[in-house]
C-alpha cells in the first residue's frame, strides 16, 4: 500500500482545522474534492478516519494515529522546503574551491571577500594543491570549482579566464644578473634553473615561454615548495621564476633580487574551471557570475 500525499494532505488539513471547508480553502480546491480525497484515503487504508459530530469533524482512533504521523511528516516537508529554498536564494549552502598554495595566500582573499560580502551565509571551503591536482579534483567532484594557473585542460572541463598574474625572474643579490637592468631569455640558456613541480601551472607557463624562444634550460631541480626554492636562490644555488607577491618581503630585505626580462613581463593566465555538462549549485553559479563580471 502506498499513501497518496495529496490525499494525506487533504486529511491532515481537515483534521487540523476540524473543517473540510477550511481545508478546501487552504488547498484552493472545492469541498467535494477534499471529501473525495479523504474517502479515497479511507478506502486505501480500509479504516474510517472521521466520525460525524455536532461540533464538526471528529477523528476516530485510527484517524488520531494517522494525524500524529501526518503532522510529523508535514513538519519535515516544511523544514525541507525551507532549507532547499535557502540553497536557492543563497542563505544556505557551501562552496568548495581548489587553488594553489600561492594563489590561496595572495590571489583568493580579495575574490572571496567580495563573494562573502554578497553571500555571507554561504560557507566557503578553500583547499590547496598543484594546478593539475586541482584540475583532476574538479573532474572527480572533490572541488566545486578551481582557480589555477592555465594548463592543457581535458575536454570535460569548462574554463573562464580570470586574471593574468605576473611572475618574475628571481636571483640572489650576488648573482651576476643582479647588476643588470634587464636580462634576455637567451641569457638563461645554460643557467641552472629551479622549476616548480610537475603539474604546476607556472611551470607549464615558464617552460612554454622558454620553448617558444628555443631555449632548453638547465634544470637544477624541481620543487613543490616556494619557500624551499627561495632558500636555494638566496644561497646562490640557482635562479627561478616566482610569483611576484611571493617574493616581496625577501626583495624588500635585500635577500632576493627580481630582474626584468627583456622580452617583457612574464604573465601566467589564471583560470576558473568547473565540470562541463553538470547541473551547478546556486553558490557555484553565483561564484562564476562574480568571476565573469570582473568585479
Amino acid at each position: 500500500m502506498r499513501i497518496n500525499l495529496n490525499q494525506l494532505r487533504a486529511f491532515f488539513l481537515s483534521a487540523r482545522e476540524r473543517s473540510i471547508t477550511k481545508a478546501a480553502q487552504s488547498l484552493y480546491v472545492t469541498q467535494p474534492a477534499v471529501t473525495m480525497q479523504i474517502k479515497s484515503l479511507e478506502q486505501d487504508l480500509e479504516v474510517k478516519l472521521f466520525r460525524k459530530s455536532g461540533k464538526g469533524l471528529e477523528l476516530t482512533d485510527a484517524g488520531e494515529v494517522l494525524f500524529g504521523y501526518a503532522e510529523r511528516m508535514f513538519e519535515i516537508v516544511e523544514e525541507m522546503e525551507y532549507v532547499l529554498k535557502g540553497y536557492a536564494d543563497l542563505t544556505h549552502g557551501s562552496l568548495t574551491i581548489g587553488t594553489t598554495r600561492s594563489f590561496a595566500r595572495h590571489l583568493m582573499p580579495g575574490l572571496l571577500s567580495r563573494f562573502q560580502k554578497r553571500f555571507p551565509k554561504v560557507k566557503v571551503i578553500l583547499k590547496v594543491g598543484s594546478s593539475q591536482e586541482v584540475a583532476d579534483g574538479v573532474l572527480k567532484f572533490k572541488y566545486d570549482v578551481g582557480t589555477i594557473g592555465r594548463l592543457p585542460y581535458k575536454s570535460k572541463l569548462k574554463v573562464i579566464p580570470y586574471t593574468k598574474e605576473e611572475f618574475c625572474l628571481v636571483v640572489s643579490p650576488q648573482h651576476r644578473f643582479a647588476k643588470r637592468e634587464e636580462v634576455s631569455l637567451h641569457d638563461l640558456h645554460k643557467e641552472p634553473i629551479i622549476i616548480r613541480e610537475n603539474g604546476s601551472g607556472s611551470r607549464y607557463a615558464v617552460l612554454s615561454l622558454l620553448s617558444s624562444h628555443d631555449i632548453s634550460p638547465s634544470v637544477l631541480l624541481e620543487a613543490g615548495s616556494v619557500e624551499f626554492i627561495k632558500e636555494y636562490i638566496i644561497k646562490g644555488e640557482g635562479i627561478s621564476f616566482l610569483y611576484m607577491p611571493e617574493i616581496r618581503l625577501e626583495a624588500s630585505l635585500g635577500l632576493l633580487k627580481p630582474v626584468r626580462v627583456k622580452e617583457g613581463p612574464i604573465l601566467v593566465q589564471t583560470d576558473t574551471i568547473f565540470p562541463r555538462d553538470v547541473d551547478l549549485s546556486p553558490p557555484v553559479k553565483a561564484f562564476l557570475q562574480l568571476i565573469e563580471s570582473g568585479e
